[in-house]
């Protein structure tokens, strides 16, 4: 595993005691990439959507509020457990790996992942996405990130610098920039949507302390990290924080 690397399929420390953090100062998606998805699928209609790692719940409950069957999938217990708490009607929640989906072959027309796909073996995640998918069914991969040049994205690079002076000065992503190569999935290009996401200086610190590869870089020095940047938080943004964001979605479709 390389140094700024994260490992498939483990339960990062996070998961295990960070899951209400994140029910907390997570958000949600734009309107804009549930707009792009449902172009390829149309209404959900009560037809069944997988959401894999669906963590707290968010792309789930945005998906069922579009009128999809969901059943979300995480392996972690307590991200699954905050899930429960804002669990809508239509939304099934079950403990599973992304790499062993518990539903039927063909048994759904859209799979999501949000922001969780670089936590997966890809070739056996994207054997069971095509498996559980029905003939003509989408898969949507998506992630979201600060944009390199925002102001925050900075002041975190500056401050992480201090207790890390090797860290890498160019912007960290945690997706393949061809997510469905190697599948028998065909997919469509990159999709990239500007976004903006809005935040009092005490959202945006609870945001940035659920970041797990910021956890790892910061090591032990992580509370001092988180210490240090708010500092420099109450300094530089004495009121709202606006955060350019860029979400990139991959979809694919399987053929039939």
């Amino acid at each position: 595993m390389g140094e700024f690397a994260v490992e498939p399929t483990g339960e990062p420390f996070d998961f295990r005691h960070q899951a209400s953090i994140y029910a907390r100062y997570r958000r949600d998606y734009s309107g804009a990439l549930y707009d792009a998805i449902e172009s390829r699928t149309g209404a959900g209609r009560g037809r069944v959507a997988v959401d894999l790692g669906c963590g707290t719940g968010l792309v789930a409950r945005s998906l069922s509020r579009r009128g999809w069957r969901v059943v979300g999938v995480d392996f972690s217990a307590p991200m699954l457990a905050e899930a429960r708490r804002g669990r809508q009607a239509r939304v099934e929640l079950v403990r599973a790996r992304g790499e062993e989906v518990p539903v039927r072959a063909a048994g759904a027309a859209l799979i999501t992942c949000g922001t969780a796909f670089h936590w997966f073996a890809p070739a056996p995640a994207l054997a069971e996405m095509h498996r559980v998918l029905a003939p003509g069914g989408w898969a949507a991969l998506f992630w979201r990130y600060p944009d390199p040049e925002a102001e925050t994205t900075r002041l975190i690079g500056k401050v992480l610098r201090r207790f890390r002076p090797d860290l890498p000065q160019t912007a960290l992503a945690m997706h393949p920039p061809e997510p469905f190569a190697g599948s028998q999935l065909v997919a469509e290009p990159e999709i990239c949507i500007e976004t903006v996401l809005d935040f009092t200086p005490e959202s945006f610190l609870g945001l940035v302390a659920s970041v797990e590869w910021i956890r790892r870089v910061a090591g032990a020095q992580h509370g001092s990290f988180l210490a240090a940047l708010r500092e420099e938080v109450d300094r530089v943004f004495p009121g709202e924080i606006r955060e350019p964001n860029r979400e990139y979605l991959y979809l694919a479709r399987k053929p039939g």
